[in-house]
């Protein structure tokens, strides 16, 4: 019988950098690869969140078991109006999009990338633009502005 405190802990290992790449670029063929090493890789692709919007160029970076980060590349967003910053984003200098709470493992390093990752920053992308016509972020998450539900509930006294 084995002591609890000495039995090996399962370590879980993301997906290898070349697999995610590879489905990536089967689902994507125009795949830009920016930088890859064998644990990680950077590649920019296209999308377009609905047949009406614009085209954004994003840039996904994946180092295995850490982290994936998303940024839009190809343009400044705008703001919308009354606003000071973009919502749902890590850094709103460098674009980088909030697309899930790391501290709730809503994306483990195992994830397809091309299921998750895409998705949701096209999604992100959508309701940024529904935002920036009407300054109301949609799209769930933390709240951007707290002190707007409050001016809410004292102007309606």
């Amino acid at each position: 019988m084995a002591s609890k405190f000495f039995r090996r802990k399962k370590k879980h290992f993301g997906m290898p950098a070349y697999l995610q790449l590879q489905i990536l670029k089967q689902a994507f063929p125009n795949t830009k690869v920016l930088k890859k090493s064998w644990n990680s890789f950077e590649i920019s692709i296209e999308l377009q969140p609905t047949p009406l919007s614009e085209k954004y160029k994003i840039k996904i970076i994946y180092k295995r078991n850490l982290y994936t980060e998303v940024y839009v590349i190809d343009k400044i967003l705008k703001l919308a109006p009354n606003r000071k910053k973009l919502p749902h984003v890590y850094d709103s200098d460098k674009q980088k999009l909030c697309l899930y709470s790391p501290s709730k493992r809503e994306w483990k390093p195992n994830m397809r990338i091309v299921n998750t990752i895409i998705p949701w920053a096209s999604e992100w992308l959508y309701y940024y633009e529904l935002w920036l016509a009407e300054g109301k972020w949609y799209g769930g998450g933390h709240n951007e502005y707290p002190n707007e539900t409050l001016d809410k509930i004292f102007k309606d006294e």
